[in-house]
C-alpha cells in the first residue's frame, strides 16, 4: 500500500430496506419474489488517505459518512468495490458503539485492548494513563448503562488514545463532551497529528474542521461532491448549507455551543466608536476609521485566549475575519470582565448595513470557547460616491 493508511475503491454500499417487517420474513419462504427496496448509501467511492493526513469528512447528516467509516473499520463490507487498511484504527463512532453497556467502565478497557490485541498484562500498564484522562473517578468501576453521555465520551477516547493505534477515527462524538474536555481531545489530537498518525475526523463544526484538518472530503447523498484544501471546500459546504436553510448550519451550531453551562468565557456586548475621536456612534462615512469594543466576561482560569472579529455584508456574504492570532497579539485575560479593541483605519465598504460576529477560542484557536453571531451592527453610508458591490478598494484611474 506504500504511504496509504486507507485506499478505497470503487467502493459502493447498499442496504435492504423493508416496508414492514414481516416482509422480512415472507423473502425466507418466496424465493423468486422480493419484498425488500435496495437503498444505495455511497455510490463508487474513490478515496486514497495518506499515511499521517488529518482529514476531515463534512456532509449533511445521512449524506453516507458514518457507513463510510465503518466500511474503513470493517464493521460493514462493501457491496462493491475493495477498501485497504494499513495499520491499526481506533474509532470513537457514534455515541452507544463499542462498549457493553453491561460491563463497568474498566471491563470494557480490558475487553477494548483484547480487540486490539493486547493482553491483560498490557492493558495493567495502560490502566492508569486512561482513568488520569478520563477522569471519571469511581465511575471506572461501575456499568456504562448508568454512565451520563459525557462519562461515556471521556472513556471511550481515553480508552481509543491509548491503544497505540495508527489510524485513529473520531465521528462527531467530542460533540458530546463538556468544553474542558474537548479541549483535551483537541490537545491529544494535536499531539497524534506532531507524531505523524492517521487521523479521519467527522463533525458539524466546520470551524474546527478547516483548523484540524489538512484535507476534507464533502460526501453528499452517497458520492463525493468536492474534495481538497479546507480552506476551498468549507465555505463551499457552508453555503450550500445555507442554501438550503437547512438546521444544521455552522452559525446555529456555533449559538448552540456557547449556550453551554460549562462555560469558560461569556461574551457580552459589542460597542462601536469613531476611530479619531473616540465618540460611541453605529454610523460611518465611507473610509472613515472604526473602532470595535467587545465585552466578555472570564469565568474560568485559562493561559491564553485567541480573539476573532468578522464582518458580515448587507447579504449575509462574510466580508473580512480577522483574528489575534494571526496578527500576533497575545491575550492573557484576568478573571471577570474585560474587554478589547479593534481599529479599522478605514472602512472601505460601500453604504449598507453590517453585522459582526465574535468568537474566543483558546490560544491554537480551534477550541471554542464562545461565539455570538450578529452580536452587533453597524451602518455604512456616503455623501456622495456611488459604487457596486461591498468592498471599496482604494484605487487610481490612469488615462493615456
Amino acid at each position: 500500500m506504500n504511504n496509504y493508511a486507507v485506499e478505497i475503491k470503487n467502493v459502493s454500499k447498499r442496504f435492504k430496506t423493508y416496508n414492514n417487517p414481516i416482509n422480512r420474513l415472507k423473502e425466507l419462504f418466496y424465493e423468486n419474489r422480493e419484498f425488500s427496496e435496495n437503498y444505495t448509501a455511497l455510490k463508487q467511492i474513490d478515496l486514497k488517505i495518506p499515511k499521517g493526513q488529518t482529514i476531515g469528512l463534512i456532509g449533511e447528516n445521512g449524506s453516507g459518512k458514518s457507513t463510510l467509516l465503518q466500511l474503513i473499520c470493517g464493521i460493514l463490507k462493501p457491496t462493491n468495490g475493495e477498501v485497504s487498511v494499513d495499520g491499526k484504527i481506533s474509532a470513537l463512532l457514534e455515541l452507544g458503539a463499542g462498549f457493553n453497556p453491561e460491563f463497568t467502565g474498566k471491563e470494557n478497557v480490558y475487553m477494548n485492548g483484547a480487540i486490539q490485541g493486547f493482553t491483560k498484562e498490557e492493558m495493567d500498564v495502560r490502566l492508569p494513563a486512561i482513568e488520569s484522562f478520563a477522569e471519571i473517578g469511581d465511575f471506572i468501576h461501575k456499568p456504562v448503562k448508568t454512565y451520563s453521555s459525557g462519562m461515556y465520551v471521556r472513556l471511550a477516547f481515553a480508552s481509543a488514545i491509548n491503544v497505540d493505534p495508527d489510524i485513529l477515527i473520531v465521528d462527531e462524538a467530542l460533540a458530546v463532551g463538556d468544553l474542558y474536555f474537548q479541549l483535551k481531545c483537541i490537545e491529544k489530537i494535536k499531539d497524534f497529528k506532531k507524531n505523524g498518525k492517521t487521523i479521519i475526523y467527522v463533525s458539524h463544526d466546520t470551524y474546527s474542521v478547516k483548523n484540524i484538518c489538512d484535507y476534507v472530503v464533502w460526501i453528499d447523498k452517497g458520492v463525493i461532491k468536492e474534495q481538497g484544501n479546507p480552506i476551498q471546500v468549507v465555505p463551499h459546504f457552508e453555503d450550500f448549507m445555507k442554501l438550503k436553510k437547512d438546521v444544521v448550519t455552522n452559525t446555529k451550531h456555533m449559538k448552540e455551543e456557547s449556550t453551554s453551562n460549562d462555560l469558560v468565557l461569556n461574551i457580552l456586548n459589542a460597542d462601536f466608536f469613531d476611530y479619531k475621536t473616540d465618540h460611541k456612534k453605529q454610523q460611518f462615512e465611507i473610509n472613515e476609521g472604526m473602532t470595535v469594543v467587545i465585552h466578555y466576561e472570564l469565568l474560568k482560569p485559562i493561559d491564553e485566549i485567541v480573539a476573532g472579529i468578522a464582518i458580515f455584508g448587507p447579504d449575509g456574504s462574510s466580508v473580512c475575519g480577522l483574528n489575534t492570532k494571526l496578527d500576533g497579539k497575545v491575550i492573557m485575560p484576568q478573571l471577570g470582565k474585560n474587554s478589547i479593541m479593534l481599529h479599522y483605519d478605514q472602512l472601505n465598504l460601500f453604504p449598507g448595513t453590517y453585522n459582526i460576529h465574535v468568537g474566543f477560542f483558546e490560544k491554537e484557536a480551534i477550541g471554542r470557547l464562545d461565539y455570538k453571531a450578529g452580536l452587533g451592527s453597524f451602518n455604512v453610508i456616503s455623501s456622495g460616491y456611488k459604487g457596486e458591490g461591498i468592498v471599496l478598494l482604494n484605487h487610481t484611474w490612469e488615462v493615456e
